[in-house]
């Protein structure tokens, strides 16, 4: 079963119709500048990021004022439909026709391929959905930055703060056997290890044509494990986590969900509350953050943002602002400025864009899902219980993997 939030179909269409349809080739610096966001419009991932992504990039060009070095800004949309090959080849095509930008990229797998292209192209890709933290390890490269979140973030809160504990030691997880939980199993296991835990068992299923998890937990549930994690994302676990109630399955094990998304929750509230997880940003945060959800609010038939959405508008606004202060759209000239620069938006608290492996640090928050009768308003459904600064968020800079290539 897949799962949508409200959003009317006319809106997801008129989004659709925006995609690229531009002549093969602009003249340098002049015409529009283009921001493409390659992103799920229509599959497991699209009511996390999909048109509230594209809408939300839309929103940071029109409040920097639509145009910089005199010159109007567009964005396009660009359904990957979850294929990294298919992501490969329409990104391809998208810098070929003008963009100066690729920016969303849910989806490791997908990300991986079009920081590949990006690489090719020498044209600059900021991935905000795709997770794996590959993409500043062993796949860096000097034209991709890595924005919200990653696995070895969300191992080293998640998982840490269960293996910590007596009754978190032993983890049998479940995971879509494609670049994402692939590397989420790798970074859980280390984390639950440097706490004395174990990962004793796990099972990987096919990604985007598994919606019946009941074999995968009755295995876990024999496993004798104390902590089942559930590494993947969007309706993958939305449902397993159904299926996780529907066979009591929580009765006997600790639940640890690696990635959950306000749109998640949204979906089945009763399901998740009561879980503990790690977010990038929460749209009731504080006021700034909740200043902009308002407005993103207002255009999307009252849905508040995920992490993803508010991220998608951060990091199309910073790259405007590069592009303001280095007169030119040039990758290597803004990617020059970007790296190690560091800033602070609704979004990113203790921001900087890290030189050394092209991640970008911020604030991560430990946050619990509030049971129905807590929530004061729709959609408020997280309490902030933990706030993990930008040194220890993501992976060290001494432990960095990438081969730095500029």
């Amino acid at each position: 079963m897949r799962y949508f939030r409200s959003l009317p179909a006319a809106l997801a269409i008129a989004l659709l119709s925006s995609s690229f349809t531009a002549p093969p080739a602009r003249a340098a610096d002049s015409g529009p500048i283009k921001i493409a966001v390659i992103t799920d419009m229509s599959g497991v991932y699209a009511a996390l990021a999909g048109p509230g992504a594209v809408e939300a990039t839309k929103m940071a060009v029109e409040d920097f004022g639509g145009k910089v070095l005199g010159r109007p800004v567009e964005v396009v949309a660009i359904d990957h439909r979850n294929n990294p090959n298919d992501a490969s080849v329409k990104a391809r095509e998208a810098y070929d026709s003008g963009a100066d930008l690729a920016l969303d990229m849910t989806n490791s797998a997908v990300a991986l391929a079009v920081a590949g292209v990006a690489k090719d192209k020498k044209k600059l890709a900021i991935v905000t959905g795709g997770a794996s933290s590959a993409l500043t390890g062993a796949s860096c490269n000097r034209y991709t930055y890595h924005y919200a979140y990653d696995t070895y973030a969300l191992a080293a809160s998640t998982g840490a703060n269960i293996a910590a504990q007596s009754n978190g030691k032993t983890w049998y997880a479940i995971v879509p056997n494609y670049a994402f939980g692939q590397q989420m199993l790798i970074d859980f296991t280390a984390a639950i290890e440097r706490k004395g835990g174990k990962m004793i068992g796990s099972d990987l299923y096919p990604f985007g044509s598994t919606t019946d998890f009941s074999s995968y937990l009755l295995k876990a549930k024999n496993s004798g494990a104390q902590v089942l994690g559930l590494f993947n994302a969007g309706a993958d676990t939305v449902n397993s986590m159904k299926q996780v109630k529907q066979f009591g399955v929580e009765k006997s094990m600790k639940i640890a969900v690696g990635l959950l998304f306000l749109s998640d929750v949204d979906a089945l509230p009763d399901v998740f509350a009561g879980s503990r997880i790690t977010t990038s940003w929460y749209w009731n945060e504080d006021a700034a953050a909740r200043k902009w959800a308002d407005k993103y609010a207002k255009r999307m038939h009252g849905l508040r943002p995920t992490d993803i959405q508010a991220a998608d508008y951060s990091a199309a606004t910073q790259w405007l602002n590069a592009v303001k202060a280095v007169g030119t759209t040039d990758a290597d000239k803004v990617q020059g400025y970007l790296d190690n620069r560091q800033f602070n938006d609704f979004y990113a608290k203790g921001g900087e864009w890290r030189g050394r492996d092209h991640r970008v640090i911020h604030e991560m928050y430990v946050v619990d899902v509030l049971p129905k009768q807590q929530v004061k308003e729709p959609h408020a459904w997280f309490k902030i219980v933990q706030t993990i600064p930008p040194s220890r968020a993501f992976r060290p800079e001494s432990q960095s993997t990438c081969k730095k290539d500029w």
